[in-house]
């Protein structure tokens, strides 16, 4: 479905690859839950902050990483399909009834006159959800990911604007945006995606998720020519990574005031070989808010100052 790009990295290490196609999550062999994996609380129950609208509730309160995830428990997840096909180019997530975000790179290379949909409310690619037309996509202006150096990869995230809004129901919703930089260094964080299980493997028609841990971002700039100011989250965790099929899928953090997920990252490149010794890099959604907000005037739902809002704690998007 893509060209396959790779990054000049140490010999010691696996091949690093760009798909235009996506990547998708790659099962790690343990099957252990991680400290602070998301374990409790999701769902209708409140946090100790308020969201501006509901945002960010799954339909699980405990998750085991490398794993099918439930029947539409993500209801934010979204398959990005040319034409009306069901091969999932790449993942993207719900910002609003009418705007999806993924990476740039899902985008960049396609033909002119490509027609995309997203198709929602489903985490079986074999199931009917909400199929709505891509009017148009807006690529970061500094995006640049070169064909076969994937490693000097920037400003990789782009919007979808829908040509019809979506119908939020128990299925399909937004996930939270961030207001800020989150300090996750060295805390969990999830990936969900359609695609490939290994290297050599086919991909998955259902939806799965894995716990990932953030690295250190310094550790990573070692590895890799990453820019600062930071623009790049990178997780590295034993027997867990990335593979073909989750490009542009979201990567989530547990937010402990709001209690909802929390888009932190976009997957962007990795292991060619699906190799989970081999960091896993994702565009840092957190440094791109004001060129979204310059985009659609707006970014969704956030997290609020003060207390819980009454009004919202009886709203439930998939709880």
């Amino acid at each position: 479905m893509g060209t396959a790009r790779c990054v000049q990295i140490p010999s010691s290490q696996a091949m690093m690859l760009r798909w235009t196609c996506a990547m998708v999550v790659c099962l790690g062999l343990g099957g252990a839950l991680a400290a602070n994996s998301h374990e409790t609380g999701i769902g209708s129950k409140p946090g100790t902050k308020a969201t501006s609208c509901p945002c960010g509730m799954s339909k699980k309160g405990r998750i085991v990483g490398g794993s099918k995830a439930l029947p539409n428990e993500y209801p934010w997840m979204v398959m990005l399909v040319e034409g009306n096909t069901k091969d999932v180019l790449c993942g993207a997530s719900i910002i609003n009834t009418k705007v999806a975000i993924t990476a740039a790179h899902c985008t960049h290379t396609l033909p002119s006159g490509t027609k995309l949909n997203i198709i929602a409310g489903t985490s079986n690619v074999n199931k009917p959800g909400q199929f709505v037309p891509v009017r148009r996509w807006i690529e970061h202006e500094k995006y640049y990911g070169p064909q076969y150096d994937a490693g000097k990869t920037v400003n990789d995230i782009a919007l979808l604007l829908l040509a019809k809004p979506l119908q939020f129901n128990p299925n399909v919703g937004p996930l939270c945006m961030p207001t800020g930089k989150y300090n996750i260094e060295n805390k969990w964080v999830k990936l969900t995606g359609w695609g490939q299980l290994g290297g050599e493997l086919p991909s998955t028609r259902q939806l799965m998720e894995v716990d990932l841990k953030v690295m250190q971002f310094k550790r990573c700039q070692k590895l890799f020519p990453l820019k600062s100011p930071q623009t790049q989250i990178c997780t590295q965790t034993p027997g867990r990574s990335s593979c073909f099929g989750d490009s542009g899928g979201p990567l989530t953090y547990l937010d402990p005031e709001t209690n909802r997920y929390t888009l932190v990252g976009l997957v962007s490149f990795g292991s060619g070989v699906c190799d989970p010794q081999v960091p896993t890099i994702f565009t840092e959604v957190t440094a791109f808010l004001p060129w979204i907000k310059s985009k659609i005037k707006s970014l969704g739902c956030q997290k609020v100052s003060g207390k819980k809002r009454k009004e919202f704690r009886d709203i439930v998007l998939g709880g």
